[in-house]
């Protein structure tokens, strides 16, 4: 292996690992905030890793062909530095995860190989979700043990609510059907059998838990793979129903008939057929989102503005809205939405040319379906919940987007160095800017996400009881910034 297939690879095995099983590792900050902190650091150095190897001539001088669609994301996050707040922390953290994510896919774009590391990590992360599942299969025979009905707390294990895992199994479960018939060690029946077993674990636990957000965006992700990809989704849609059906048999054996032979009872986590709450937190996000058209009230307005609807007064106050789109309007204006837009834009029209391209054989083509699915479940689970918001969830996305990124532009390796590309030292003296005010602003940012992290230590003892530390804002205990 060559060293940056085992860069990828560690890099791969390090977030997600650590998104997985934070909780088994020792603290410094607790799990939580650990992750935050690997989030910041980890965004803000592959930045500079990126933005020095364009700018060094010691290497290659690369184009990055999806910088102009990440650039009005960025630069919206980027401009909320300017509101006047108390902590200048999530901008830069969103500005630095989009840059990031798009700079290290292009760098993976320029090499070679890439399908087969993309295959290894694929059987990375089918290995680490499949000990994940042994675990929760452990812990539930100790619920039973215990004469414990509520199977569905026990299984989740290593997060501070259910939800928070459901992000991670949105990224996931894509990725684990498509190990199961395209990873690098696929072709051994008895690892593709492990590989399938992985997936299974991950259906049964979802459907225990009832996460509903993840089951929409998986179908919603299964719907655009079938109509994009067509025939050569076939094979990941295959692997995508065996797990399921195994899921979904663990579920009925583990979650329904050994406690009813056991217990002689049942006891199983309804499924909400209502907004959970929502539809007054959308209303008051929308409410703030016209205040300040179309540039939003500021980062963390949620937190300290005024009430304006009474639906929400007369509702329980969360950290977010529960949907990313409207907290990003209300806080960074529709021009965070306009952006974002821009770039499904560009990466729709990629897609549909990768997808039309003779050139480009099924096998590659599977593999970017369940990329493709894994992308979309994520952003339509995004719209329920904090999925880009959470730091585990943002440490697999950071790995997922990057690697889809990557493989998105691998093939048109010729326009990157095409007569439209811009003129390598123009590209460079941009990338050095970048890489200066990079260099300037990640640890003053890094500073003072800490002070941000000791402030609401301290005020988690003066506002005990008064909000959910499981909040997920930029912290755990966000409901609360100073004044």
């Amino acid at each position: 292996m060559q060293v940056y297939e085992i860069m990828v690879l560690s890099f791969t095995l390090l977030l997600i690992g650590f998104s997985l099983f934070s909780g088994l590792i020792p603290n410094v900050s607790g799990s939580y905030s650990d992750q935050r902190f690997l989030l910041c650091i980890l965004s803000w150095f592959v930045v500079c890793f990126c933005l020095y190897r364009i700018t060094s001539r010691r290497y290659p001088v690369a184009n990055p062909k999806w910088l102009p669609f990440f650039i009005p994301l960025v630069l919206v996050f980027l401009s909320g530095e300017l509101y006047p707040t108390t902590y200048h922390v999530e901008p830069l953290m969103f500005a630095f995860f989009f840059l990031g994510s798009c700079l290290f896919g292009d760098y993976l774009a320029s090499k070679r190989n890439l399908d087969l590391i993309v295959t290894r990590c694929l059987s990375a992360v089918s290995l680490l979700v499949l000990f994940y599942g042994f675990i929760a299969l452990m812990n539930y025979s100790f619920a039973v043990a215990d004469g414990i009905l509520e199977i569905d707390t026990k299984i989740i294990w290593g997060f501070p609510n259910i939800r928070y895992w459901s992000h991670l199994a949105t990224w996931l479960i894509p990725l684990l059907a498509l190990a199961q018939c395209s990873a690098s060690l696929s072709s051994l029946p008895i690892v593709r059998g492990l590989f399938a077993l992985s997936g299974c674990f991950c259906w049964w636990i979802l459907i225990s838990t009832s996460a509903r957000g993840s089951a929409l965006g998986l179908l919603v992700g299964v719907f655009v793979v079938v109509v994009l990809f067509r025939r050569f989704s076939v094979d990941w849609l295959r692997s995508l129903g065996v797990q399921l059906f195994g899921g979904a048999s663990l579920w009925l054996v583990l979650t329904v008939l050994f406690p009813f032979l056991i217990f002689g009872a049942v006891e199983l986590r309804g499924v909400e057929t209502d907004s959970a709450g929502r539809i007054p937190l959308w209303q008051e996000a929308w409410e703030m989102s016209l205040v300040n058209f179309p540039f939003g009230l500021g980062p963390q307005s949620w937190l300290t503005h005024p009430t304006m609807t009474e639906a929400y007064a007369d509702s329980k106050s969360y950290a977010h809205p529960h949907n990313m789109y409207l907290l990003w309007a209300s806080e960074y204006g529709w021009v965070s939405v306009a952006g974002l837009l821009i770039l499904v834009s560009g990466i729709v029209k990629s897609l549909i040319h990768r997808c039309s391209d003779c050139t480009v054989g099924g096998r590659e083509l599977t593999v970017m379906a369940g990329f493709t699915a894994s992308i979309v479940a994520a952003g339509v689970h995004s719209a329920f919940s904090a999925v880009l918001m959470a730091p585990a969830s943002m440490l697999t996305g950071f790995v997922v987007l990057s690697l889809f990124l990557g493989l998105l532009g691998a093939p048109s390796q010729e326009r990157l160095h095409s007569s439209r590309a811009l003129p390598h030292s123009l590209v460079r003296l941009l990338a050095g800017g970048t890489l200066l005010v990079s260099l300037v602003v990640g640890p003053v940012w890094i500073h003072e996400t800490w002070r941000y992290y000791k402030d609401n230590m301290e005020d988690r003892v003066t506002y005990k009881g008064q909000g959910s530390i499981y909040s997920p804002r930029f912290w755990s205990h966000g409901d609360f910034p100073r004044q």
